[in-house]
């Protein structure tokens, strides 16, 4: 006769087998996807920066809105008296020679929607894979140095890079996940809602009555003026906002 406890222990040892080889597939692909993303990221620390420029012009009126959104690089943008959008495209790709290099620089790709009242500037980067969402892009980014008119409104969002703003009189509103802003206020008077906030960084200005710098965490800075016309609204994730302006 069959003993039924030993018909237990063998039924529960095959079921915890079972489940063991069941759980391998998702093991192996967790795994691989790690595996995956070190070895992106090894490979570009023993690799060389290559550039590529690209240069762009569009017309653009005074009041009209720019919206940019971009995933790797910084921006540097200012305001000039010209009915014109005027924008640099650096790309920059880590590679191990220019001969490698040369195939991802057609990877990243610059577009330009619209033009006069309403214009918007993105990067379009390769699409994730599932095994490897990360695979080469950390080799690929985008800086962009950008003249638009300076009574034009700027509407902004970066995943990752720094970015420097100046002479823009118009409505901004910036959003970085990673990274830095600066602002340089041409007119302080002019400002209307100035509200800056840093969920994990530091908030620094040198504006008159708004002295401050403090770093840590759910970092603000706020000023409302009702005789004033420019809103400036910023929101950084993990980085810092530092804003500053000429005062006569």
């Amino acid at each position: 006769m069959n003993d039924p406890k030993q018909n237990d222990f063998f039924s529960l040892t095959f079921s915890a087998t079972h489940d063991r080889r069941s759980l391998q597939p998702m093991g192996c692909w967790v795994a691989l996807m790690l595996v995956g993303v070190l070895g992106s990221f090894c490979s570009s620390l023993h690799a060389d920066e290559f550039h590529r420029v690209q240069r762009y012009s569009v017309r653009m009126f005074s009041f009209g809105t720019l919206t940019v959104d971009t995933r790797m690089g910084d921006l540097e943008i200012e305001g000039w008296d010209n009915p014109r959008l005027a924008i640099e495209a650096e790309k920059v790709v880590r590679a191990g020679s220019a001969k490698k290099a040369a195939k991802f620089y057609d990877q990243i790709k610059v577009q330009i929607e619209g033009r006069d009242h309403r214009i918007r500037l993105s990067t379009l980067y390769p699409n994730r894979r599932l095994w490897r969402p990360f695979r080469d892009e950390s080799k690929l980014s985008v800086n962009f140095t950008i003249k638009m008119p300076y009574d034009a409104n700027l509407h902004l969002k970066c995943v990752d890079g720094d970015v420097t703003v100046s002479g823009i009189t118009g409505q901004e509103i910036l959003k970085v996940n990673y990274g830095d802003v600066e602002i340089d206020v041409p007119d302080v008077y002019s400002l209307r809602l100035l509200d800056a906030h840093a969920w994990l960084g530091y908030v620094q200005s040198d504006l008159h009555g708004m002295t401050q710098d403090s770093a840590g965490f759910a970092r603000s800075l706020s000023f409302s003026n009702l005789r004033g016309s420019q809103i400036i609204i910023v929101r950084v994730r993990m980085g810092g906002v530092f804003i500053y302006g000429n005062e006569e």
